[in-house]
């Protein structure tokens, strides 16, 4: 064991002893001890790869992955034929949200000869980050000719056909993971939407962890990429009506980040915003514009709300729920007398003699008609309504209604 300093106070034997006890305090999770350990060590072998390796694993651990990202890049200048130091690299470099780095750092462990599943799925998983949609459907495809019961593999190459247009492949590779996974909910709810079976809802747990799994790039995705414009069209349309006028509670049910929050912020004294998603509410909570915010499922929260509104909003929320005759009877419940109700749809589509469909996105639309009916049994008034251009998909708009109702 080469060291910095041939006047070293530590012999062999002692650095061993020394390396010894800080591996055995990152095993047993001390990992700020640990580094204590392997920094005197790295005083006198600075260009130990496998001290910087370990300095990696640990300050990925403490989740502070830019001191882990420095720690991994000497680490791999010294032993560039290591492959797990470039998968393990990779994992850090998308903690980052590093992907194209991460991607590089897949690849370099698979030539250096780690082409095991989770080195390929992982590399699979950056192309899908970097919207490289045919180089991650490859690499799924490759895992899946080894692998066939990767259900990870099956579910992203069938959303990634889904998302390309091959219908037909999806519906094979969704039916190929129900196989293996009668309980998988985003499997068995994507199939629904591709077979024409319109369910009363989408489960909930399923709802969640879609939201989850997108909280950090929502935002980006749906205003860069998908012209996002509800929460202003929807806005817009209360300003129509009654501009000026302040709302004492406004009720934001399906708050995601606070986007919609963020316009009628302007004209509520009291903001309460509501999701099932605890990362979306985590992202709504750094704007500080929301007074309250509770993580719940839209039923479970008007039944058991005691707090009276002005004004609830739900924009594009009704989306990801068929039947709306309990969340229109149970929104009665916590609005004050000539209190709104603001919301938005998408339309039904061709089959407009049906209440509600499940869409090939996974979504639902809605009939113009059938929210007419409901308001009728519900005793919602309906003050005004309009089509409006929701968002994009696949480079077209996607048009939805738009009401405000009220009681």
């Amino acid at each position: 064991m080469n060291t910095k300093n041939s006047d070293s106070q530590f012999n062999p034997e002692e650095l061993k002893k020394l390396f010894s006890h800080a591996y055995t305090l990152q095993e047993a999770g001390k990992l700020e001890d640990a580094l204590l350990a392997y920094d005197t060590l790295l005083t006198l072998i600075p260009d130990s790869p496998l001290l910087h390796f370990n300095c990696g694993l640990a300050w990925f651990g403490l989740k502070d992955f830019s001191k882990a990202a420095s720690h991994y890049a000497k680490a791999v200048t010294n032993a560039p034929e290591d492959p797990d130091i470039h998968y393990n690299r990779g994992l850090n470099f998308r903690r980052l949200l590093r992907f194209t780095d991460a991607a590089k750092s897949f690849e370099d462990a698979c030539k250096a000869g780690d082409t095991t599943v989770d080195t390929l799925y992982n590399l699979a998983l950056c192309y899908q980050d970097l919207e490289d949609f045919p180089k991650a459907s490859r690499i799924y495809e490759t895992i899946l000719s080894q692998v066939p019961s990767h259900q990870s593999s099956l579910n992203n190459f069938a959303y990634l056909c889904h998302k390309s247009g091959d219908m037909k492949q999806a519906e094979a590779l969704y039916s190929q993971l129900l196989k293996l996974n009668p309980e998988h909910l985003a499997a068995q709810h994507m199939l629904c939407s591709l077979t024409g079976v319109t369910p009363d809802t989408v489960p909930l747990e399923y709802v969640e962890s879609v939201f989850d799994t997108y909280a950090d790039d929502f935002e980006h995705s749906l205003i860069e990429n998908l012209q996002y414009k509800t929460p202003t069209a929807l806005y817009e349309l209360y300003c129509d009506h009654f501009h000026g006028v302040v709302q004492t509670t406004c009720l934001d049910l399906g708050c995601g980040t606070g986007l919609a929050g963020e316009q009628f912020k302007k004209c509520c004294s009291e903001l309460i915003g509501m999701d099932i998603s605890q990362k979306m509410l985590d992202v709504a909570g750094e704007k500080n514009i929301y007074d309250t915010l509770m993580k719940d499922d839209i039923i479970s929260f008007l039944q058991t709300n005691t707090q009276k509104c002005d004004l609830i909003v739900a924009a594009d929320v009704f989306t990801y729920m068929g039947d709306l005759e309990a969340v229109f009877k149970e929104c009665c419940t916590v609005i004050k007398k000539s209190g709104l109700l603001l919301f938005s749809v998408e339309e039904a589509g061709n089959n407009s003699n049906k209440k509600f469909k499940l869409k090939q996105t996974g979504r639902f639309g809605h009939s113009e008609k059938y929210i007419k009916t409901l308001c009728k049994q519900t005793g919602w008034t309906i003050i005004d309504h309009k089509l409006s251009d929701l968002r994009q998909e696949k480079g077209e708009w996607v048009r939805g209604h738009l009401f405000i109702l009220q009681q």
